[in-house]
């Protein structure tokens, strides 16, 4: 029998956007705007907050981890047996 690997696994997308930063922020952020892009969610950006992000196969359960307004935000991501941060 193999013990299984809890090794931590890395994606790293990098990407420039032509927009400004509290523009992306918005999009980021405000539930509304997370729907066009993403799912139909209850986000609120409060460090330590739950919400759901809901798509039409099932949802994925979030907390909010750190937030530094126009810079940088990061979220637990757990669907499907995966668990994961997104940030």
């Amino acid at each position: 029998m193999t013990e299984a690997s809890n090794a931590t696994r890395s994606v790293v997308i990098e990407r420039e956007i032509t927009f400004p930063p509290e523009k992306i922020w918005r999009a980021l952020t405000q539930p509304h705007l997370i729907a066009e892009w993403l799912m139909r969610n209850d986000f609120a950006p409060n460090v330590g907050q739950d919400f759901t992000l809901t798509g039409d196969w099932g949802s994925v359960a979030c907390k909010v981890l750190t937030l530094e307004a126009n810079k940088s935000l990061s979220y637990t991501w757990e669907a499907m047996g995966l668990e994961s941060v997104v940030t």
